[in-house]
């Protein structure tokens, strides 16, 4: 009996140090996301934002602008769109999602919810230091 209230009590501190700790903590700061790219961990949120986001560019073309699916997967068509996207930003078309390319993504649309630094997007992908 006594095993089984020391247990439950230390399943209990540990389940209530793990609740504070989730509460108590701040929203990643875009400088803190990671690279998105050829070689990356690749957060499926941020390859999502970066699909979204360049989805939503493309749509200013007009009618019949190309898409990619927006399924959070990197994969070449994805690459291959947001290096259309650098190339058009002036930023290096390497395919990799850095503080640059980043800072174009997130400041290309103001009126798009996902952008800027309140959007959904902001947490992440990666921003230069002071955006």
């Amino acid at each position: 009996m006594p095993r089984t209230l020391a247990r439950r009590t230390a399943l209990a501190t540990a389940a209530a140090a793990l609740a504070a700790t989730a509460l108590s903590g701040t929203a990643n700061a875009s400088t803190g996301a990671s690279y998105i790219g050829d070689g990356y961990r690749n957060n499926t949120h941020g390859v999502w934002c970066v699909q979204e986001i360049v989805n939503n560019w493309y749509e200013g073309w007009g009618p019949g602008s190309p898409r990619i699916a927006e399924d959070g997967i990197w994969g070449p068509q994805t690459k291959q769109a947001l290096q259309q996207f650098q190339q058009a930003f002036s930023v290096k078309a390497d395919g990799v999602v850095g503080p640059q390319t980043g800072y174009a993504l997130l400041t290309n649309d103001a009126h798009d919810p996902y952008q800027g630094r309140n959007g959904y997007c902001y947490t992440y992908i990666p921003t230069p230091a002071g955006y």
